[in-house]
């Protein structure tokens, strides 16, 4: 990407420098905001400033201040004390182990950003989180993190990105069965984008996928998956900590050179009902989180009730006063305290992974 222009960098120092300002308001204010919700200060603050910033930065402007994936993970490996181990997929992908890459189950995450932003640290102390939570349990799992192309790279980049991460994994020895595919917000729709093609292949994507190649996962957890069209600027967003126009916007720029007959992979609001049929071929148990606050909870309630009518195991969780991933920014502000749904997701995918050692016995 370009370097920024000189009016760009100074609109851009003029938001960062009010910064203070909306922080003094809301440890003022903050405690009778909408966001607040009995929410520690720390907690309302984080979001109103993700949300003032995610609403007046561009794309360009947001990139130059974010670094990159690669340099979160080392940053964070280095501070926990932890072996930085990446393997190079290729066509500028990666994966970014957490723990062992031998271990005996295996989450394949794809972190969310709107397909603009990297990856944060506080995702990946999430699933550090989970890991040690299964582990306390008995259960070892390698948790990889794939590095995927962001702007101006676009669809369906990311989706062969996927696949090419799944390939990686199987040929190391772990079969689907002791996969799971996790992603958040723009990470859950690259996994959604697959299933799509999986079902319904279209050249414009890519070439048919193998039937091995994913055929009975252990599972596939989607916290708030972003489904929703462009339209999602009307939606009201006074609780979220994403600004309904900045998705929209960026779901637009995402789109922007693909044929209007393939948004269907990506803006899954707009698919038939019938076009999950097939999908209990694919992975065994699904999950699906969602926060009842965000912007997006409407399309991911049409979500699962289309998944619904095609698999016999499909769970929805819904966090009152949720907003979007909230299940991962209270890591966010450093908050040492579990997240109530981190618990329904290490059990959730201790059962997925349980199922497996049964099946073998």
């Amino acid at each position: 990407m370009k370097r920024l222009g000189i009016i760009e960098l100074l609109k851009l120092h003029l938001i960062l420098i009010r910064i203070p300002f909306v922080l003094l308001g809301t440890f003022l204010c903050g405690r009778w905001s909408k966001r607040a919700n009995n929410r520690p200060l720390t907690r309302v603050a984080a979001d109103r400033i993700a949300y003032f910033i995610l609403s007046r930065l561009s794309i360009r402007q947001l990139q130059a201040i974010s670094g990159s994936s690669l340099n979160a993970f080392a940053t964070w490996a280095e501070k926990s004390k932890v072996e930085r181990i990446v393997d190079e997929l290729g066509n500028d992908s990666r994966l970014m182990w957490v723990g062992s890459k031998y271990a005996d189950y295996v989450v394949i995450y794809c972190h969310g950003g709107g397909f603009v932003g990297p990856l944060s640290d506080f995702q990946i102390e999430f699933w550090h989180r989970i890991q040690q939570a299964l582990k306390t349990r008995g259960v070892e799992v390698g948790v990889a993190i794939l590095q995927y192309s962001t702007y101006p790279t676009a669809f369906p980049t990311q989706m062969n990105q996927l696949h090419s991460a799944i390939r990686r994994v199987t040929s190391m020895g772990v079969p689907p069965s002791k996969i799971c595919l996790a992603g958040d917000s723009a990470g859950g729709n690259i996994i959604l984008q697959l299933l799509g093609h999986i079902l319904h292949p279209s050249s414009f994507l890519a070439p048919s996928i193998p039937n091995g190649d994913l055929a009975n996962l252990a599972g596939i957890c989607l916290i708030s998956p972003w489904t929703l069209p462009s339209s999602i600027r009307d939606e009201d967003d006074s609780f979220d900590l994403v600004p309904a126009g900045t998705l929209g916007h960026w779901m637009d720029t995402y789109l922007a050179a693909t044929p209007e007959a393939h948004h269907i992979y990506v803006q899954h609001e707009i698919a038939p009902q019938t076009w999950y049929d097939g999908l209990d071929k694919i992975a065994q148990r699904i999950l699906i989180t969602a926060g009842r606050k965000e912007v997006l909870y409407g399309s991911i309630v049409k979500l699962f009730e289309a998944m619904e009518k095609a698999h016999p195991d499909v769970e929805m969780d819904v966090q009152e006063n949720g907003v979007h991933c909230d299940v991962m920014f209270d890591i966010a502000t450093k908050s040492k305290i579990p997240h109530s749904r981190e618990e329904i997701i290490a059990n959730w995918l201790h059962a997925s992974f349980e199922l497996q050692v049964d099946d073998e016995l």
